[in-house]
């Protein structure tokens, strides 16, 4: 250590530290067939897997979901980033952006020329519209597939498996708008309303929406718009165990398997009804807060998109009463994702 001054020092203990905090878990390692004792799909498609139920996508499915498009007419699915104008999870700020080169200054020019403009963003992967990959969120040692966490979770590499990158290949298909709302004859569905299997049933019949093998599946609730314009209003900050959002409950893990759908995007901030919590599912999945993460997320393999606009498709849908379409989103390619910025279109 000869050289180190006191806060020298100080700083290699600190790194020395933390590089042995993650290089193991207190706790004994959790075996793989514990985990498969909750409905799964680890080691369906092989044991190197990332993608999970993306792999319902096939090409026939793709070639199948092209002849959707019918008119030619292209709707976005991306919500608007503003600072502090939509809701978003904890203390994240979503994006910030400032400009690196406005061209503003042309007006001291003598002469007229060439002018550009350039910008910066800060983004958090998880503050605007994106995609949960695989490895965001799990329950012990083990993400998607079995893959240890303490080897591919890395602070200074990103995540090294079960990452947003998977996705590029994989990020287009039919999707199906399930308008909840809609169906119910509101705007918003309501903070604490659980939305249930057989009511996903109920809209897909009512609409005359028939849910095929490798379905990117959005539900609508309403609750992104009212929660955007509170806070526009008044100021009010969306939390998340205090105002709670509207969303599927527990019983949608059997209806996401038996569907065999591939994707799940709602227009809320976790995809999931949070409170009041459901303490059945919640012990069954050895978490407090947001089981359906694990369950569906780690186990199941299906990425989850959130803070999506389904507005305008809902408007569109409920004119031609057509509710399924080609629906793009191949996530931002940056490596080792653990959040994939999107923007998702539907085209029809």
């Amino acid at each position: 250590m000869k050289g180190f001054g006191k806060v020298g020092l100080g700083a290699a203990l600190i790194i020395l530290v933390v590089g042995l905090s993650i290089s193991g878990w207190t706790f004994p390692p959790i075996p793989v067939e514990q985990y498969k004792e909750w409905p799964n799909n680890w080691g369906k498609w092989g044991p190197d897997d990332q993608i999970g139920a993306l792999n319902y996508i096939t090409p026939n499915v793709i070639v199948e979901a092209a002849k959707l498009v019918k008119k030619g007419k292209v709707i976005p699915c991306s919500w608007k980033a503003e600072f502090f104008a939509y809701p978003i999870w904890g203390d994240r700020v979503g994006l910030e952006r400032y400009m690196n080169w406005s061209g503003a200054d042309v007006i001291a020019n003598k002469e007229p020329g060439m002018v550009y403009t350039d910008d910066i963003i800060r983004v958090e992967s998880h503050g605007v519209t994106h995609v949960d990959p695989l490895g965001h969120l799990w329950y012990g040692d083990k993400i998607y597939n079995g893959y240890p966490a303490v080897d591919v979770v890395k602070h200074d590499q990103g995540l090294l498996k079960d990452n947003a990158n998977a996705y590029l290949e994989h990020g287009v298909g039919r999707g199906v708008l399930l308008d909840v709302a809609k169906y119910k004859g509101v705007d918003y569905l309501g903070d604490k309303y659980k939305i249930t299997a057989a009511e996903l049933d109920a809209v897909a019949k009512a609409q005359g929406v028939v849910i095929k093998p490798g379905d990117a599946i959005l539900i609508r609730t309403g609750f992104m718009k009212y929660w955007a314009d509170k806070i526009k209003k008044d100021g009010k900050r969306w939390g998340a165990t205090t105002d709670g959002e509207p969303g599927p409950g527990c019983d949608f893990i059997a209806w996401a398997m038996d569907k065999k759908i591939s994707l799940l995007g709602v227009d809320n901030i976790a995809v999931e009804h949070i409170v009041p919590v459901d303490q059945a599912c919640n012990k069954k999945y050895k978490t407090e807060l947001i089981p359906l993460h694990i369950a569906v997320l780690q186990m199941l393999g299906i990425p989850m998109q959130e803070l999506v606009d389904l507005d305008k498709l809902s408007e569109d849908c409920a004119k031609d009463k057509v509710y399924e379409f080609l629906y793009v989103w191949a996530p931002l390619n940056y490596w080792n994702a653990a959040g994939g910025l999107i923007s998702p279109v539907a085209i029809k």
